[in-house]
């Protein structure tokens, strides 16, 4: 059997994308997708182990969508310290081996990444039977010509019980979902004694209420009696002082699992001010909303992906 094997890990955003890359090149190469969701999950909980992550706990996500790719066995996961070894021993040996047993993806010499049209160079006479994917892949060029397929893939495999005072709000309103990402640039509580890493994210977050006000003075000038929701991985962190309150509402509240409703409830929206988020950029780009409205800032990039913002979308 022909298979892919994609290495899942990060957050529900990430898993997205390597999800829809990984879909995509399965259809092209006529192969069966296969999902490892041990050996990437395990390797960020080891990291969340020794250096806790602040708002985020590694797991795998996509179950909460009707997928259809199956579940890889252990037999083609990585799992573990030997085989992590063994791994990193086969993609060394990938490098001078005529047929590919791993799609890696591709950073030039300063870690820039940037779309690359994997399906032209590659074909099943170059590729191992069994064949792993790794990386992000995070640009729509990969699975453009795919929306039809990725909106079933991705849509949400049951009903989601979240807070209605949001959810009647945005589905009655011409509601606009903004993203604010907190501590980017530490994200382990102990990076908090790290200067440099504490005035990156700062300047980072600083950059994003920038983005957010221009965002809010945009959709104000395009539509009539916007309501703006902010979500956010740490909302208590969202300095309100710095925002206009006015038709302002910020999601804090839950029922059972935050980044699922939040998803949930970014989907509802009408139009989007997207930020730097890979989780944000999937609600935007899989809304089927004819008339919506989606903006991007210019002088924010959430990855090191050089083509990460969809073409159509507005800088402002």
């Amino acid at each position: 059997m022909n298979r892919i094997v994609a290495r899942i890990s990060n957050g529900l955003g990430n898993q997205m994308f390597l999800y829809a890359f990984a879909y995509v090149l399965s259809k092209n190469l006529n192969r069966n997708l296969e999902l490892d969701i041990i050996s990437g999950i395990n390797s960020d909980i080891k990291k969340s182990i020794k250096k806790k992550f602040k708002n985020f706990e590694p797991k795998y996500l996509l179950n909460h969508f009707n997928i259809t790719s199956n579940i890889a066995s252990k037999n083609f996961c990585f799992d573990g310290s030997f085989l992590n070894i063994y791994r990193k021993f086969l993609i060394f040996c990938d490098k001078f081996s005529i047929k590919k047993r791993f799609i890696i993806e591709h950073r030039n010499k300063k870690k820039i990444i940037f779309y690359k049209n994997y399906l032209a160079i590659l074909n099943n006479s170059k590729l191992h039977n069994t064949i792993f994917i790794e990386g992000h892949f995070e640009s729509s060029k990969y699975f453009a010509n795919y929306k039809k397929e990725l909106l079933k893939e991705f849509s949400l495999s049951k009903k989601i019980i979240c807070n209605n005072k949001f959810e009647n709000k945005i589905l009655n309103s011409n509601s606009i979902s903004i993203a604010f990402r907190a501590d980017r640039y530490s994200e382990y509580i102990e990076d908090d004694l790290d200067l440099i890493k504490t005035n990156k994210t700062k300047i980072f977050e600083m950059k994003q209420l920038d983005y957010i006000n221009r965002s809010i003075n945009f959709f104000r000038s395009k539509i009539s009696n916007p309501q703006f929701f902010i979500f956010s991985d740490n909302p208590k962190k969202i300095p309100s002082v710095l925002i206009d309150k006015k038709n302002i509402h910020i999601i804090d509240a839950y029922i059972s699992n935050k980044a699922i409703e939040d998803f949930y409830l970014m989907s509802l929206c009408k139009h989007f001010a997207v930020g730097p988020t890979s989780f944000h950029f999937w609600p935007a780009w899989l809304s089927e909303n004819q008339n919506k409205i989606c903006v991007f800032p210019k002088d924010i990039n959430p990855s090191n992906n050089l083509d990460f913002w969809p073409d159509e979308w507005i800088k402002i």
